[in-house]
């Protein structure tokens, strides 16, 4: 549990989900990260089981538009609050696709596809069964997001200049992470890791381009968080001197030719 200035208590439950509570406030508060999308509400409850209970049931309202059998353990206002929140899944859809897309109006010649081949049913990913994902349809340079135990995991297809300036970046970052490789995976030639920034949960944008940013003038392509300002290299890796402390987390995975396998290790 962590505890900042303004007195809120948080207690990390699974990434994007979290719960805190407030100083001036006897209940346990609800923290949820959908596709970037930032939502929070009083769980109505002093009791961490039941807040976690109802935690789960809200995402899950959240996600389907679909109201729990037992959700009568939240009252009247919530259940209003919960349903002006709904996401449907057209509007689900494309907030993932904006999440992670690095800025199309501004950059040209990259694709951010949002892509799940051959994806298992919900229940099974949300008991952590792997997925798996076609190489062969991302192009250098480009990035696609698939889902996996309902995190993003960000896929990018690293091109040979930026393989190039990544050694460049080991004195900016704060974890050069030498022992995983240039690329942080088993094959150079991709990165995989999970979308979701180590400050607050945040989502960060791609941005593969190399040119001088508003947050950086020697940007040579990477990720950054517009929510506190962290940014990460095209491998994930953290820049000294910004909110997140660690690296962008790479979840297990291997390769089988042209097949990601995201959560089998390799």
């Amino acid at each position: 549990m962590s505890k900042n200035k303004q007195g809120k208590k948080h207690i990390h439950i699974l990434d994007g989900m979290s719960l805190y509570t407030r100083d001036k406030s006897p209940f346990y508060w609800g923290y949820l990260n959908i596709d970037g999308e930032i939502y929070k509400k009083s769980l109505k409850t002093t009791d961490k089981k039941e807040a976690e209970r109802l935690l789960f049931l809200w995402k899950n309202e959240l996600f389907t538009g679909e109201v729990a059998k037992d959700a009568d353990a939240l009252n009247k206002t919530d259940l209003i609050e919960a349903n002006n929140h709904k996401v449907d899944n057209t509007r689900r859809k494309a907030l993932m696709i904006t999440s992670g897309l690095m800025g199309a109006v501004t950059v040209t010649g990259f694709a951010v596809p949002f892509l799940s081949a051959w994806n298992p049913s919900e229940k099974a990913k949300a008991l952590g069964a792997s997925v798996k994902f076609d190489l062969s349809k991302l192009d250098p340079g480009a990035m696609a997001v698939v889902e996996w135990r309902r995190t993003p995991i960000f896929v990018v297809h690293q091109t040979k200049k930026a393989l190039e300036n990544l050694p460049k970046l080991n004195d900016r970052v704060t974890d050069p992470a030498l022992s995983e490789g240039v690329a942080r995976s088993s094959n150079d030639k991709f990165t995989v890791l999970k979308g979701v920034c180590t400050h607050l949960s945040c989502a960060p944008k791609y941005h593969p381009e190399i040119e001088p940013k508003a947050w950086d003038e020697e940007w040579l392509g990477g990720f950054f968080c517009p929510c506190h300002g962290s940014k990460f290299d095209l491998a994930g890796r953290v820049y000294k001197g910004v909110p997140a402390p660690i690296n962008l987390e790479v979840p297990p995975h291997s390769f089988d030719g042209d097949t990601l396998i995201i959560g089998e290790p390799a």
